[in-house]
């Protein structure tokens, strides 16, 4: 009887890791394209130059492109070049 239920219980644990590393398989990160993104890669501010975590990021879409900044005085200075 302990048996069964032991079976029982390891059955329940490997359905529940199985389908948590499943769904993180299908929640990757994809970009717009559906290239997967890692969060932690370095992008450059097109404004000051400075290298930002991609997760930390402003990220703004501008004249259908997408663009990453440090911080949201440089997205507001870079869409004053882009209109001005």
């Amino acid at each position: 009887m302990y048996r069964i239920l032991l079976i029982i219980g390891l059955l329940i644990v490997l359905y529940f890791m199985l389908r948590q590393a499943f769904r993180r398989f299908m929640n990757r990160n994809l970009d717009d394209r559906g290239v997967s993104v890692d969060q932690d890669q370095m992008v450059q501010d097109p404004v000051c130059h400075a290298f930002v975590p991609r997760r930390i990021a402003f990220s703004e879409n501008i004249g259908g492109q997408m663009y990453c900044f440090c911080s949201r005085q440089c997205a507001a200075a870079f869409q004053k070049q882009q209109s001005g």
